[in-house]
């Protein structure tokens, strides 16, 4: 008779992203991780190798699950209610939205770096999301490069006003001012760029892995 698994890899996951949104980064150990599951420490590590893998597809399965909310709207050379679509995903997957846009990658990994499978798969998601902007583009070519409000440069500017809302639910963000967000938005996306690289180097470590 085969044995079915009372603890899965989603489990796990899905406890980490508490943890961090709750606590930060520091909060999520493997002890704690298990303890939150209700599982023994043994458990968790037959699952991941390290603390930085399991952060790894935590951050994997939040981002995955953002970029599939919207990278089907861009493909369509939709980029406005693409951006617009961050408020309801960020509403109906309150726990991924504060574990993946209040932290960074080069927070969660300041110590360790994640390992092969799990950095591999962040470069194939991010490298999927850039198709979905180069695709939204090329449908939108008619729309001079530089009067393109909502390119993949511009992406952050909602985020401040999801964090105001994180805080504080019973204020919802003003979706009506992003358009002009979205076009001041170049400094500060260029800022977080600059300081990936004089934190993690060149190649994958710009993404925030050194």
């Amino acid at each position: 008779m085969v044995r079915t698994a009372r603890y899965s890899e989603e489990d796990f996951i899905e406890a980490t992203m508490a943890l961090v949104g709750e606590g930060g980064p520091a909060a999520a150990t493997m002890q704690a991780i298990a303890r939150r599951v209700g599982a023994p420490t043994g458990s968790i590590y037959h699952r991941f190798e390290s603390r930085a893998a399991v952060l790894g597809a935590a951050w994997n399965a939040a981002y995955g699950s953002f970029t599939r909310a919207l990278a089907p709207l861009l493909h369509e050379g939709r980029p406005r209610d693409a951006a617009l679509a961050i408020l309801p995903w960020s509403r109906e997957n309150g726990h991924r939205a504060r574990f993946l846009l209040l932290h960074e990658p080069v927070t969660l990994f300041e110590d360790t770096p994640p390992p092969a499978p799990q950095r591999l798969e962040l470069e194939r998601l991010e490298e999927a999301f850039d198709g979905a902007f180069r695709a939204c583009l090329a449908v939108r070519r008619g729309t001079p490069k530089g009067r393109m409000p909502f390119a993949r440069r511009n992406w952050p500017a909602p985020i401040p006003d999801l964090r105001r809302a994180d805080r504080d639910p019973s204020s919802p963000p003003d979706a009506g001012r992003h358009a002009a967000a979205f076009r001041r938005a170049d400094d500060r996306r260029a800022a977080c760029r600059n300081a990936r690289r004089r934190h993690a180097g060149q190649g994958p470590a710009a993404r925030g892995f050194a």
